[in-house]
C-alpha cells in the first residue's frame, strides 16, 4: 500500500505531460502555418523599415529592435522548411514504410511544434520591448537628408573633378555633326563615374554655341511637371501664370517657345524609360532643321538606346587613368597639390584601388586629409573597402544608399545585393547567380515563367541601370560573365551586414556585427571556419567560399554536416574538400549544392536522397562512379544537374517509376540503352540543356533518335564520335547545337539541323565535321544568327540562295583545309562581325581582296 501514492503521483505528473506531447503533435500543422503568416508579417515589416538605414536613425531602441527582429527570420524560415521537408519526406514513403517510421516522424513533429511555440515567445517578447520602447515618429525618414545627399552627390561628381579631356571632344563631336536634325546624345556609367561633371563641362563649352541652351536635373523623386519648369526657367522669364499651368500645358508652352529655335537642353539624371517616353509622347522638343541637340545622363543603357537613335550618339564613360585618379586625389588631399614625398608612392596605391570612380577618390580623399601621417596611410592600404564603407564618408555611403532606395526596382534589390558575396574584381559566372538566386528564393516562378527565365531578365535589367559590367558574352550574345562595378560591391558588402541579409569573411577583416550571420560568404579558407566551434554555424543558411590562392589547403576540409541543420546553399567553389561526410542526409533543407575540387572522389549515397536539392554541381571533381545512385529518383525538385565526364543514369527500379519534372539542365552524361529509353519515357519533360559525352556511337545514336521526346529542349551539345540517325528527329524546339570532335559527314549534319526553324547558334568545333564540301540549300537555318567553326574538315563551303538570312556574326578559327567563303555571305543584310583566324593560304588571299562595308571583318594570320 505505501507504494500507491508514488505511483499517482507519477500519473499526476505523466498524464498532462502526455497531453501537452499529443497537442504538440495535433496542432503541429495549424502552429507551423500560423508562424509562417506570422513570418510574411515580419518581412513585410522589414521592408518598410529597411529604408530607413542606420545613417538616419538616431534612436538606439529603433535600431536594436530591428537587429533582433531580424535575426528572427532565419531560425522561423528553418522551421517552416523542416515541417514541410519532414511532411514531404513522409507522403513519399510507401504505406509499410510509413508505418515503420511513424514514431520518428511523431517525434520531429513535437520538435517542431515546441520550436514553433519558444519562437512565438520570441516575437512577442520583441514587439513588446518595440511597443513599449519604440514609436514610429523615431523611425520616421528625414526628408532633409535625402535633400542634402541629392546636393552632396551632384557636388561629388563636379567638385575638381578632371581627365576627361577625351571624352570632352568625343561627346563634343557628337553634339557637333552637320545633321540638321534633332538629336539626342547620352552620356552613360554608373554611379560616381562622372556623368554629371563631363555634362556640365560640356554645356560650359557648348552653351554659347546655341540661341538657347537650358540645364535640368532630375531628383529621384521627380515629377514631370518639375522638370518642364525648370528648363522653362532656364528659357525665359516664368510668371504667376505659369505656375498655374497643368503638365499638358506646360509641355506645350515649352514646345511653342522652343520651335523654330536652335536649342541646347542638357537632362541630368534620367533614370527611368517612362521618363523619356512621356518627353517623347508629348512631343516637348520639337524635331525641326535647326540643329537642336538634346543631352541626357543616366546610369540606363536602355534609357540611351530609347533616346538616342544610334549607338554613335552613345557615350559610355570609362574609369580614370592611373595620372587623373592620381592627380585628382593629390589635389583634394593637398590644396596646393603637392604631396609630401614619403607619401607619393602609398597616395598612388590607395589612388588605384578606387578604381577609376571619381565619387570613391573624393570620399577617401576626406579619409586621408584628416591624418597625413605615414603608418596611417598603410593601413588604409590595406582596408580600402573597408573605409569606403565607414559613416565617416557619408558622400559614398549615402550617396550609393539613396540610389538603391530611389531608382533601383525593389525586386533587384537583394539580387544586387547578394554580388557583395563575391571578392573584389571576380569574374562572376552568370549561369551560376542564376542558380544561387532561384535556391535562395530572390527570384520565384511566377505565371508561365520558369524562375530561372526571370532571374536572367533581372540581370539584363542591372546590366542596364550599369551595376555591373559584361567581362564575356556568350555566344548568342547574352551575358556569360560579368563583374560588379567595386564601389556598389564595397556598398553591398555594408549595406548587407547592416540589414542582417549577407556577412562576408575575408582574412583580413571580418565584418561581424551583433547579427546572427544567415548567410556567409568566406574569402579565404574554409577550413578557418569549421574548424573552429563557431556559435552562429547552427543558424547559417548560406555558406558560400571563395577560395585564397595564397592560403594552404593541402589537407583538404571535411565537410561535417551536423553543425549546420539549416543549410540551404553551400557552394566550397574551388576549396580542396577531402570527404562529404554520410551525415549529409541531415541537411534535407540543401537547395544549392556544389562541389568544384578535383581531390574529391567520392560523393556519399546519402547525398542523392536530399528531396529539396535544386541544383548539384560536382561537374569538376574526379567522382569515378558509373552510375548515379537511383535515389536521384526521388529527388523531385532538381533542376540543374552538372555532372563530371564519364557518369551515366541509373535505372529505374519499380518503386520509383517518377519523372524529374524540374530537371532543366543535364550535363554532361554518358548516353547508354537505359539514356535512351528514359529519354523515349519522357522522364525529363521540362529539360532545357542537354549535354552527351559519347563514348560508344550508336548509343549515342539511341538517345539522339529519341530526341523528338524532349519537347522544350533548347539547347545540345554532344562530345566526342556520334553517328546522326534519320534526319528530323530532333525537336524544332532547339535554339542551340555545338558538336565537338563528332566526326560527323558535313552534309549529313546539315540535312539533320537545316529544317530547325528556330536554330540561333550553331557550333562546329575540333573536328566535328568532315567531307569535301559543305552544302547549305537555298532559304535553310533561317533563323540562325551565330555560326562558329573551329577545326572543321571541310575544303568547299557552298550556300543557296536565302540561306543563313539571319545571320550577324561569323566565326572561322584554324580551319586550314577551307579554300574560300560562299559569296552570298557578302549579300547577307544582318551581319555584323566576321571573324577569321589562322585561314588557308588560299583563303587568306580571297580576305585580303574582300571588301564588305556593311560589317566589322577581322583577320589574325
Amino acid at each position: 500500500m505505501e507504494s500507491i501514492p508514488p505511483v499517482t503521483e507519477l500519473l499526476h505528473f505523466v498524464i498532462p505531460y502526455l497531453k501537452k506531447q499529443v497537442q504538440l503533435i495535433k496542432g503541429a500543422p495549424e502552429q507551423v502555418q500560423s508562424l509562417h503568416s506570422e513570418l510574411q508579417f515580419i518581412e513585410k515589416s522589414l521592408k518598410q523599415y529597411e529604408s530607413y538605414d542606420r545613417i538616419f536613425m538616431e534612436d538606439n531602441t529603433v535600431q536594436e529592435w530591428l537587429t533582433q527582429i531580424r535575426s528572427l527570420v532565419p531560425e522561423t524560415k528553418g522551421i517552416f522548411n523542416t515541417y514541410k521537408t519532414a511532411k514531404h519526406v513522409q507522403n513519399q514513403r510507401t504505406w509499410p514504410n510509413r508505418w515503420l517510421n511513424a514514431v520518428p516522424h511523431v517525434l520531429e513533429l513535437r520538435d517542431i511544434g515546441k520550436r514553433v511555440e519558444k519562437m512565438k515567445k520570441k516575437i512577442e517578447e520583441i514587439n513588446s520591448y518595440k511597443n513599449k520602447y519604440c514609436h514610429e515618429s523615431q523611425v520616421a525618414k528625414p526628408k532633409r537628408n535625402s535633400e542634402w545627399l541629392e546636393k552632396q552627390r551632384r557636388e561629388v561628381e563636379e567638385e575638381n573633378v578632371e581627365g576627361f579631356e577625351v571624352a570632352i571632344q568625343q561627346v563634343t563631336s557628337m553634339l557637333l555633326t552637320k545633321a540638321l536634325t534633332s538629336e539626342v546624345v547620352s552620356i552613360v556609367g554608373t554611379t560616381g563615374s562622372g556623368k554629371t561633371t563631363l555634362a556640365k563641362k560640356i554645356y560650359r563649352i557648348m552653351s554659347k554655341q546655341f540661341e538657347h541652351p537650358a540645364w535640368a536635373f532630375v531628383p529621384s523623386i521627380y515629377s514631370i511637371r518639375d522638370l518642364l519648369l525648370d528648363i522653362l526657367k532656364d528659357l525665359m522669364p516664368i510668371g504667376e501664370e505659369t505656375l498655374k499651368l497643368d503638365d499638358v500645358r506646360l509641355a506645350q508652352k515649352l514646345r511653342n517657345f522652343l520651335r523654330g529655335k536652335k536649342y541646347l537642353v542638357v537632362i541630368d539624371g534620367v533614370e527611368e524609360t517612362q521618363l523619356w517616353e512621356t518627353l517623347r509622347k508629348e512631343k516637348v522638343f520639337p524635331n525641326e532643321n535647326h540643329g537642336s541637340r538634346l543631352l541626357l545622363t543616366t546610369r540606363s543603357t536602355r534609357v540611351a538606346s530609347l533616346a538616342s537613335s544610334s549607338r554613335d550618339h552613345v557615350h559610355n564613360m570609362v574609369p580614370l587613368d592611373e595620372t587623373s585618379r592620381w592627380t585628382l586625389l593629390k589635389k583634394l588631399v593637398f590644396k596646393d597639390g603637392r604631396c609630401f614625398p614619403e607619401l607619393e608612392h602609398l597616395g598612388k596605391q590607395i589612388a588605384t584601388k578606387c578604381v577609376g570612380l571619381p565619387l570613391a577618390i573624393v570620399s577617401l580623399a576626406s579619409l586621408l586629409d584628416r591624418d597625413k601621417r605615414y603608418g596611417q596611410w598603410v593601413d588604409i592600404i590595406s582596408n580600402v573597402s573597408w573605409y569606403l564603407n565607414q559613416k565617416d564618408s557619408p558622400p559614398c555611403f549615402g550617396i550609393l544608399d539613396l540610389t538603391y532606395h530611389t531608382t533601383i526596382p525593389e525586386h533587384l534589390r537583394k539580387c544586387l545585393l547578394y554580388l557583395g558575396a563575391y571578392p573584389s574584381g571576380s569574374e562572376i559566372l552568370a549561369r551560376q547567380v542564376i542558380n544561387l538566386w532561384v535556391a535562395e528564393e530572390l527570384v520565384k516562378d511566377e505565371g508561365g515563367s520558369k524562375a530561372e527565365e526571370i532571374a536572367w531578365r533581372y540581370l539584363e535589367d542591372l546590366f542596364s541601370l550599369s551595376l555591373i559590367e559584361v567581362v564575356r558574352k556568350r555566344s548568342d550574345c547574352g551575358i556569360r560573365k560579368f563583374r560588379i562595378h567595386e564601389i556598389w560591391r564595397m556598398f553591398c558588402v555594408l549595406k548587407s551586414e547592416r540589414i542582417g541579409f549577407l556577412q562576408v569573411h575575408t582574412k583580413f577583416v571580418s565584418h561581424s556585427s551583433n547579427n546572427t550571420p544567415w548567410r556567409l560568404s568566406i574569402h579565404h579558407e574554409l577550413r578557418c571556419i569549421l574548424s573552429n566551434n563557431q556559435d552562429y554555424l547552427p543558424d547559417i543558411c548560406t555558406l558560400l567560399c571563395f577560395h585564397d590562392k595564397d592560403s594552404h589547403d593541402s589537407k583538404g576540409s571535411k565537410l561535417d554536416f551536423n553543425r549546420s541543420p539549416c543549410l540551404t546553399v553551400l557552394d566550397v567553389g574551388s576549396t580542396r574538400v577531402s570527404k562529404v561526410d554520410e551525415n549529409i542526409k541531415r541537411s534535407r533543407l540543401l537547395k544549392y549544392l556544389k562541389l568544384n575540387h578535383p581531390s574529391l572522389n567520392h560523393l556519399p549515397r546519402t547525398l542523392f536522397s536530399l528531396p529539396n536539392l535544386q541544383t548539384l554541381d560536382i561537374k569538376n571533381t574526379c567522382v569515378m562512379s558509373p552510375y548515379l545512385p537511383s535515389g536521384i529518383w526521388g529527388m523531385q525538385n532538381l533542376r540543374h544537374l552538372l555532372l563530371p565526364p564519364y557518369t551515366m543514369l541509373p535505372k529505374r527500379t519499380d518503386q520509383s517509376r517518377k519523372c524529374l519534372w524540374h530537371l532543366q539542365t543535364l550535363s554532361t552524361i554518358t548516353p547508354d540503352e537505359n539514356t535512351a529509353a528514359l529519354i523515349f519515357h519522357s522522364r525529363f519533360p521540362s529539360l532545357i540543356k542537354l549535354s552527351l559525352n559519347s563514348q560508344e556511337m550508336e548509343n549515342t545514336k539511341r538517345c539522339l533518335e529519341r530526341l523528338y521526346k524532349l519537347g522544350c529542349l533548347q539547347k545540345l551539345k554532344i562530345i566526342n564520335r556520334a553517328v546522326f540517325p534519320v534526319p528530323r528527329t530532333f525537336p524544332t524546339s532547339l535554339v542551340k547545337v555545338s558538336l565537338v570532335k563528332t566526326d560527323l559527314v558535313a552534309n549529313d549534319v546539315m540535312r539533320m539541323l537545316e529544317y530547325l526553324d528556330h536554330l540561333q547558334v550553331l557550333k562546329l568545333l575540333k573536328r566535328s565535321i568532315r567531307g569535301p564540301e559543305l552544302e547549305m540549300k537555298p532559304n535553310s537555318f533561317p533563323q540562325l544568327r551565330f555560326l562558329f567553326m573551329e577545326e572543321i574538315l571541310v575544303k568547299t563551303w557552298r550556300m543557296g540562295d536565302g540561306a543563313m538570312g539571319s545571320l550577324e556574326e561569323l566565326t572561322i578559327t584554324r580551319c586550314h583545309e577551307l579554300e574560300s567563303l560562299p559569296k552570298q555571305l557578302r549579300h547577307l543584310h544582318n551581319i555584323r562581325h566576321v571573324k577569321v583566324n589562322s585561314p588557308s593560304h588560299c583563303l587568306r588571299r580571297e580576305l585580303e581582296q574582300l571588301n564588305v562595308q556593311q560589317c566589322e571583318v577581322q583577320i589574325h594570320f
